[in-house]
């Protein structure tokens, strides 16, 4: 899987989250004190678009139903079995790629 460009690191300072799509995928770009993440950007309760809920100390909770996942590893915070996918990141030159394989 190639890695794929998306945003400036300007435009994802600490503490903000954004909304980023490809090929009709919808991902979620969080910085979390520096750390950059790729998430799943629909929630797997009940489709609900996370980037238009809100990212307080590292959970990303959906705007519908507020279930709460942990950005540094996808899983929800009450229910074990359900969790968002996560993606690959790195930064090059003050940009933002990621890679849409899965980690485990």
């Amino acid at each position: 899987m190639a890695w794929l460009r998306t945003i400036p690191v300007t435009e994802l300072p600490p503490g903000a989250m954004r909304h980023w799509v490809h090929d009709g995928q919808d991902l979620l770009l969080c910085n979390h004190a520096g750390e950059i993440r790729a998430l799943g950007g629909v929630c797997p309760h009940a489709n609900g678009p996370l980037a238009q809920g809100n990212f307080v100390d590292g959970l990303v909770v959906c705007p519908w139903h507020a279930w709460e996942f942990d950005t540094a590893t996808g899983a929800c915070t009450h229910n074990a079995r359900t969790a968002i996918p996560r993606y690959e990141v790195e930064t090059r030159q003050g940009v933002i790629y990621t890679r849409l394989a899965r980690i485990a």
